[in-house]
């Protein structure tokens, strides 16, 4: 099993299995009713947050009336790991200039490598059916 997390800035937050990550966001997608909040959510599934879109990430995990008890004390961690994220990726931004974007990665070596040194590029050019890049390992040994 590999783990999955969050990058952003400088941090990579560890949090559990791809099956974990994917009912974090599913259950996500069942709370959050507005259009522009579910493309957020399909773009950070799929890809990664775009640097306009960090203030509204972080407003949407904030505003936690979206968000059944259940969601909340099961993936607490989740939300503090993504805000965490958040965070350092707009230090990082205001420190050095350049945006080390806030996405879902497998947190195992030398996976995370990879996934840290991924262009957006290669994140961009993903369609809508294709399997995100975080859960393409799942069944890979390391080398």
């Amino acid at each position: 099993m590999k783990h999955i997390g969050f990058y952003g800035g400088s941090s990579i937050v560890e949090l559990g299995s791809s099956a974990d990550m994917a009912e974090f966001f599913n259950l996500l997608n069942q709370c959050v009713e507005d259009i522009e909040g579910k493309k957020l959510l399909s773009q950070f599934y799929l890809r990664y947050l775009p640097f306009e879109d960090l203030n509204n990430m972080l407003s949407l995990i904030k505003d936690q009336d979206n968000f059944s008890g259940n969601l909340l004390q099961k993936f607490q961690k989740y939300f503090e790991g993504l805000e965490h994220c958040i965070i350092s990726a707009k230090g990082f931004y205001e420190d050095f200039g350049t945006y080390s974007p806030v996405k879902v990665i497998v947190t195992d070596i030398p996976y995370c490598i990879t996934e840290i040194d991924r262009s957006l590029e290669e994140y961009d050019s993903l369609g809508e059916n294709e399997l995100p890049f975080w859960l393409r390992y799942e069944n890979k040994s390391a080398i």
